[in-house]
């Protein structure tokens, strides 16, 4: 068949599921709207030889249970076969809705999509891409990754947990105009997915012995090996899927994609032969800055005791210039958070009574010091921190770092299956490059057999930790800088944190709970004119505010001005409110959501703690404007208010006692104000405020 789009307008009390019919592998979108019940969404695979519809057993391999009347939405990518669309009722939810009360409250939009995919993405044809989740999720997993009996050959993954690739790719898959250095163990440049990305040194001349460039570093043709002193890199399996995550070649037809399809990585060993130093770890960094290199990613790690401000006082100041340096030349660098996040170093370790850092780890703790590096945390597969990532409100972004050895309950459908559920263990791991003819991945069934096979000829494998979290980062930082040569380092922190997904499950992990969203990332990057962008993200005539929520509450800084002129006869006295959400929600002195419109919004609103008080209290004469600096660092939503008389307004007219809105968007970042009970004349002018943005700093 051509397409399976098509549109049902359905009453789940005379049907409840719909049956689909594939003769080619398909991208669908599914989508339940239209609801005035909370009804839920499921795919599932469908034999009408196997276990009845009616006994309720059945695998599923895609679900959407939003609550309340939501839309439910679901996207798969599915083989040849049969397979059904259920829409059930949410009992225990639409209990607290009531009875229902029309009989068209169960009525709905039922919508299969396989057209709107193939004309908003863009993917390589790379053969491994579809082991690659963290990239491009189609919620059924390879069932050679699948540890159960019998085995199951559509095993389930969760759909849509991944960096929002194939949309990204859409926009932009070139990273080739700011190089990466992947400051690790070797990595093996003649890899066939990675030798054309390799970057090559302009003023070097191969093999004749001599500093052509007059770097001190002879021979450095593809980087330098600072533990053997050697232009030659060890070809080391860490250093190999490093590089393999942020940039191998994508859409070559062999192996796997990196984020960044085209790229110039520049090696740069500090292991050798030997350990890691510290001496050899600054001697990278400097170099890589000195050589050009925009991006640096670091996956190196070790837990400590200290805070953040000690560690800084106690590592080296070899390493210290080095960092200061790399920031002097505008690079931007992506650090692994550690994998110390189990429970014995949660207990054992970190030392720090009251502190939200469970561990700690040197460079990472750097993150909140200088604002050009982002301290990357591992998730798993389900959008959970990963069990052994390190992690804390001091990290900057999470990003997909693998899970080997999970486990999960799958329901395993056949003749006569009472719907027992069997435990499975899942290879949830990261597949990248590792030196050629290394690698050791097998098949569930070449492990039970003890057999000697390898999958993907040993030219790639499976790895998880927040080292592979960390070039992720750094494959998103090369396309961003690529994206706009005017993106600084700290501007390609705050855009990664701009677009990132706040995910409720991460809320501990790390600031904001935020996990890299490619796509959304490269919307900003592409379109970017200055910081002030990030100022007006998610502004709209409901949500008069200002978007801080890509500062880090660390070094990160957005520097700028506010200019406020009146035209009105009242006095106003306006400034400015932290909020949690774009919506006006505070938090009471318990960490209760308040939102506008609740008892006591306006007291807990202005709390002295809660105002910014470098742009508020202004009160100027009538005509006159005034400018006023800020300097701000936490990661938060502003919003405006004002104080007339003995009146108090704010944006939002559920929190004003005549129900009107004073507050409404002028254009980007700009406010106008109303200041008149019931709304006056209704132009807005009494008090106009706009956010100018100088710098990130």
């Amino acid at each position: 068949m051509s397409s399976v789009a098509r549109i049902y307008e359905g009453d789940l009390k005379i049907k409840d599921f719909y049956t689909l019919q594939l003769d080619k592998s398909s991208d669908i979108f599914f989508k339940l709207s239209g609801l005035r019940r909370d009804l839920d969404l499921y795919v599932t695979t469908f034999d009408n030889s196997s276990v009845p519809i009616s006994d309720g057993l059945f695998a599923n391999i895609g679900a959407s249970t939003n609550y309340g009347t939501s839309d439910e939405s679901i996207f798969l990518r599915l083989s040849p076969g049969n397979y059904a669309v259920y829409i059930r009722e949410n009992n225990n939810a639409n209990i607290k809705l009531g009875p229902s009360k029309s009989a068209d409250d169960y009525k709905f939009t039922l919508e299969f999509d396989d057209t709107t995919f193939g004309l908003t993405t863009k993917l390589g044809n790379d053969p491994l891409l579809n082991y690659q989740w963290y990239l491009f999720n189609t919620g059924v997993l390879n069932s050679n990754l699948v540890n159960a009996t019998p085995k199951y050959t559509g095993s389930i993954a969760t759909p849509n947990i991944d960096i929002v690739a194939p949309e990204a790719w859409k926009l932009r898959t070139d990273g080739s105009s700011a190089i990466l250095a992947i400051i690790d163990s070797g990595v093996d440049i003649d890899h066939p997915d990675l030798v054309k990305n390799i970057w090559t040194n302009p003023g070097e001349i191969a093999g004749n012995g001599l500093d052509d460039d007059k770097n001190g570093y002879p021979d450095d043709v593809n980087g330098w090996n600072f533990g053997d002193k050697s232009p030659t890199p060890k070809k080391h399996a860490h250093g190999t899927h490093v590089a393999g995550i942020a940039a191998a070649s994508g859409n070559n037809g062999i192996g796997i994609s990196g984020v960044a399809w085209n790229a110039r990585i520049m090696p740069l060993d500090v292991f050798g032969n030997g350990p890691a130093s510290e001496k050899n770890i600054s001697d990278a960094i400097n170099y890589a800055a000195k050589n050009g290199a925009k991006v640096i990613n670091i996956s190196l790690s070790s837990w400590s005791k200290l805070s953040p401000k000690d560690i800084k006082e106690t590592i080296s100041d070899e390493l210290k210039n080095a960092l200061e340096y790399a920031k002097s030349k505008d690079v931007f660098i992506a650090v692994s958070t550690g994998n110390e996040g189990s429970a014995f170093s949660d207990l054992k370790r970190w030392k720090g009574v009251g502190d939200l850092d469970r561990t700690l780890s040197t460079y990472p703790a750097l993150g909140s010091l200088f604002s050009n590096i982002a301290s990357v945390v591992s998730s798993d597969s389900t959008n959970e921190k990963a069990g052994y990532s390190s992690y804390g409100k001091l990290a900057s972004i999470a990003a997909p770092g693998g899970d080997i050895t999970k486990t999960i309950d799958l329901f395993i459908p056949g003749p006569g299956d009472t719907g027992k559920s069997e435990i499975a263990t899942v290879n949830f791991g990261i597949l990248s490059t590792v030196p050629v003819g290394t690698g050791t991945a097998q098949t569930t069934k070449a492990k039970e057999t003890k057999s000697k096979e390898v999958l993907f000829e040993g030219n790639y494998d499976f790895l998880q930790g927040t080292s592979m979290a960390s070039p992720v980062i750094a494959g998103m930082a090369t396309l961003i800088r690529s994206a706009n040569p005017s993106i600084s380092a700290q501007g390609t922190l705050a855009i990664l944190r701009a677009g990132a997904t706040a995910q409720p499950s991460l809320a501990s992990a790390v600031n904001g709970g935020l996990t890299a969203n490619l796509y959304k990332s490269l919307q900003i990057a592409e379109k970017w004119t200055g910081a002030g962008d990030l100022l007006k993200l998610e502004q709209s005539d409901q949500t008069p505010i200002v978007n801080l929520k890509f500062l880090t509450d660390g070094a990160l800084t957005v520097k700028g001005t506010t200019t406020v002129s009146r035209s009105a006869s009242f006095d106003p006295i306006t400034g400015f409110y932290k909020a949690i959400d774009a919506f006006g929600s505070v938090y009471d002195g318990i960490g209760n959501i308040v939102r506008p419109g609740d008892r006591n919004y306006a007291a807990i609103a202005l709390n002295e703690d809660n105002i910014v008080s470098s742009i508020s209290g202004v009160s100027i004469g009538d005509e006159k404007s005034t400018i006023n600096q800020f300097s701000l660092t936490e990661s938060t939503f502003l919003a405006p208010y004002a104080k007339v008389n003995e009146n108090i307004w704010f944006a939002f007219k559920e929190a004003n006692s005549d129900t009107f809105a004073h507050f409404k968007m002028l254009g980007a970042n700009q406010f106008g104000l109303e200041d008149m009970k019931g709304g006056g004349d209704l132009d807005f002018n009494d008090h106009i405020i706009t956010f100018a943005v100088n710098t990130l700093a």
